[in-house]
């Protein structure tokens, strides 16, 4: 994932001297056989898609020595080496420049910003716009007796901070225990109410589902929040890190006198050996898995990056010394296994609704499952057909699509960061009357909502988003869906695959994962019910399902986080007939 990945410490076993480089291209070959890949038949027929080129980079820090004095810069580059930035942190308006070593850098989830760590002594935290505008001190001296500040890690939905610790050497070092801080820094707690046994809770990475590996006394554990109860031990090691569809953990563990990487397949159980003999505990791969990145052995560590076409490439400046190595995703990306259904400015999902005049009204989630009472969205709707697509401009807001007119003229409406949707509609394509539109979040990986269309004669269509705001050329994904409603409900599995579910007329109601080439039938008798993904509405790390009865009624049904929806739903509300819900 993107968490920090520090320099290794001091040791006094021997050090091979086989190449870093090489073993990097190797651990991603083993690494891509061994993926556990979902099958299943898929009915009507879907064609097979490729993702899309990704949009991502290598981030990391180099300190420098001159006349006596230590600098520190982040710098990115791309996996290749090319398009060398720094990041220099510009302070916020009242803010004071910091001051000290940078000496932690990690990127939310989604690529619009990033955390810090500034020691003059003592660390503080820093967090920024991606590009290291606004830094604003967010909390300073963030310390534990005894203890040294070891990595970061964002949660999922970028709120707080997971910060771990290490004990310092010697006869001082304590207890270091694993805290999570809410992003403004105005609270922090504990993850574990206990402490560890007598040294830390290190190493810290964050899947896309929220579950935390860390390492407890020399021991990799996963936990997952969401349930509580006591970490999973894993096995003696260091470097924890998830794949990118969570069901797989990488670590390194100590050789003789080198490192191996070991991976953990949570679906059996299995521990596999990925590659031997390496140089360097550190192994960090890419956002979408295509690369990794490693720091060299030795007084001056270097930032390598390994798996693209050209093989190996060291990334960081030979006249410097590279640490905190880690990955960014392009500003405004969908994290993996996310539908952005916010509309209002909360982080937490929400409905919108068109009344038959065209009045467009805004119901925020209450926290618990429910809604909040409306709010006045705008007006002037009445001739449009709306649909949500999670943010397709990169800004960090959920946006909308409108079809209008009857030459089908499609347009973007942007949504806010504050809440509600703007007030400055694009159009972006023409010709789209006679499509029925579900928004699906991303379908191929490429970090950009997607968007799926049945055309008349039931075929299948895939518009990939462009992450500026429009759709690429459309790519044919199946065929035989006339009789079928498609919605797109965000990744009720355990791979973080989206989910578009299908209400064939007779009531039946499948689910479709892997680009639509899986599907799964998990119930029937929903042919009068309208149904509206809206995300995580509960609370527990699933997305859930609304749905309208020709009563009017709206009632809640809770994804079961393996594929599929609970027994049992939930009434929410009435009076709902009258209203398109989006």
């Amino acid at each position: 994932m993107t968490r920090t990945t520090r320099t290794t410490r001091a040791t006094s076993r021997p050090t091979r001297t086989r190449g870093s480089c090489r073993v990097l291209s190797a651990a991603l070959a083993v690494l891509a056989s061994s993926a556990v890949l979902a099958g299943g038949v898929a009915a009507p027929a879907s064609a097979a898609e490729a993702p899309a080129a990704d949009s991502q980079r290598v981030v990391f820090i180099e300190t420098k020595t001159a006349d006596s004095s230590r600098t520190s810069t982040i710098v990115s580059t791309n996996p290749d080496g090319s398009d060398r930035r720094e990041l220099l942190p510009v302070p916020a308006h009242g803010q004071a420049a910091p001051r000290g070593l940078i000496t932690e850098v990690v990127f939310s989830k989604d690529g619009l910003r990033m955390a810090f760590v500034v020691d003059d002594g003592t660390p503080d935290i820093w967090t920024a716009k991606a590009d290291g505008s606004e830094a604003t001190l967010v909390r300073s001296n963030l310390v534990q007796l005894g203890t040294e500040l070891d990595e970061l890690d964002w949660s999922v939905d970028g709120q707080s901070l997971y910060v771990s610790f290490r004990p310092e050497e010697g006869p001082t070092g304590r207890q270091a225990r694993l805290v999570r801080m809410t992003a403004d820094g105005s609270s922090s707690a504990y993850v574990f109410a206990t402490a560890p046994g007598t040294g830390s809770e290190g190493d810290v990475d964050v899947a896309w589902d929220g579950r935390l590996a860390f390492v407890r006394d020399g021991v990799v554990h996963a936990w997952d929040p969401r349930k509580g109860g006591e970490p999973q031990a894993i096995g003696q090691g260091s470097n924890p890190e998830f794949s990118r569809d969570g069901r797989q953990l990488l670590f390194s563990t100590a050789g003789a006198g080198s490192y191996d990487r070991q991976v953990y397949l949570f679906d059996s159980g299995e521990t596999r050996t990925l590659v031997r003999w390496q140089d360097s505990r550190i192994f960090d791969n890419s956002p979408y898995g295509d690369y990794g990145a490693t720091l060299t052995e030795g007084e001056k560590p270097q930032a390598v990056v390994g798996g693209g076409p050209r093989g190996p490439v060291t990334v960081s400046d030979p006249a410097a010394t590279a640490s905190a190595i880690t990955w960014a995703v392009r500003p405004g990306a969908t994290p993996w296994g996310q539908r952005p259904h916010d509309f209002g400015g909360t982080s937490a999902p929400d409905l919108m609704a068109k009344d038959a005049a065209g009045g467009l009204w805004l119901y925020e989630s209450d926290g618990v499952g429910k809604l909040e009472p409306r709010e006045d969205a705008g007006w002037g709707w009445a001739s449009y057909r709306l649909t949500a697509v999670g943010d397709l401009d990169g800004d960090g807001a959920a946006d909308a699509l409108g079809q209008y007119g009857a030459q089908g003229d499609l347009w973007l409406i942007p949504g806010r960061t504050i809440g509600g949707l703007g007030y400055g509609k694009v159009k972006i394509g023409w010709g789209w009357k006679d499509l029925r539109l579900t928004g699906t979040g991303d379908m191929n990986g490429d970090g950009v909502p997607d968007v799926l269309a049945i055309d008349p004669t039931g075929n299948l269509w895939l518009y990939r988003g462009d992450g500026k705001g429009g759709l690429q050329p459309r790519v044919k994904q199946g065929w035989g869906f006339g009789d079928y409603r498609l919605t797109g409900v965000g990744a009720l599995g355990v791979n973080g695959s989206p989910t578009v579910l299908a209400q064939k007329s007779n009531g039946d109601l499948f689910a479709y994962t892997d680009q639509m080439k899986s599907r799964a039938k998990i119930g029937h008798g929903w042919k009068d019910l309208t149904l509206t993904g809206i995300g995580d509405l509960t609370g527990d790390g699933v997305p859930d399902v609304l749905a309208k009865d020709p009563a009017g009624k709206l009632w809640r049904y809770d994804g079961d986080g393996a594929g599929a929806l609970k027994t049992g739903r939930t009434q929410i509300g009435h009076g709902w007939n009258g209203l398109s819900t989006f």
